[in-house]
């Protein structure tokens, strides 16, 4: 919830947000999978959570084992997603590269008010210019925008990095802030494993203790 109140608020989670989103509107795409997406894990955690928790109070080894092999698979995947995203993080960006010049190009070459308010409003957030950079305005014959000067006049130099690189190297600083709430996730979810596992043990011993106890009464 944190993660997701600091992404709601950043500006320039935003900003990235909106670019990608008219990207996949352009390649035939919406982003419906992500609110869907969003319910399904959050029914798939309650159901989860109640596994825990009536295992627990009932007693129950099954719910106890069931929510332990399931949280196991969770950690398995999120190990597998973090690798993913090491891995092909060239891949990533030349896929968000490409994305952006798509919308570059759609937005000033139909004059697409909408679409450019959005790519300057990226160029202000992350204090860049074009895609690559200006050379991408004078490329196609386009006035760059005082969105692309520091003082947002054209009495000054615009700036020199491109757009597409600059958020590559914010997310990359944003990093470690991911990885620490994720670390914390983990290790919440590494506790999880274990006291159930411990739990559904005492259980079963408590059990043959009964039985025990009741068969020589």
């Amino acid at each position: 919830m944190g993660l997701g109140i600091y992404v709601k608020v950043n500006g320039n989670f935003r900003a990235v947000a909106e670019i990608y989103s008219i990207s996949e509107a352009l390649g035939g795409e919406a982003m419906q999978w992500v609110a869907t997406g969003l319910i399904i894990v959050g029914i798939f955690t309650a159901l989860l959570a109640a596994f825990g928790c009536l295992g627990a109070i009932l007693r129950n080894r099954c719910f106890l084992y069931l929510y332990c092999l399931f949280l196991t698979l969770i950690i398995l995947f999120e190990f597998a997603a973090v690798i993913s995203t090491l891995v092909f993080r060239n891949t990533l960006y030349r896929s968000y590269d490409s994305g952006l010049m798509e919308v570059f190009q759609h937005g000033y070459g139909q004059n697409n008010t909408e679409v450019i308010k959005i790519i300057e409003n990226l160029e202000r957030q992350f204090k860049c210019c074009g895609v690559d950079g200006p050379v991408d305005y004078t490329r196609y014959g386009y006035k760059i925008p005082q969105s692309c000067y520091p003082s947002k006049t054209v009495s000054v130099f615009p700036y020199s990095d491109g757009c597409a690189p600059a958020v590559a190297i914010w997310i990359w600083n944003q990093l470690p802030i991911i990885a620490g709430v994720l670390g914390s996730i983990l290790f919440i979810e590494i506790f999880g494993v274990i006291s159930s596992l411990v739990l559904g043990v005492a259980i079963s011993h408590s059990s043959q203790a009964d039985y025990y106890q009741k068969f020589i009464n």
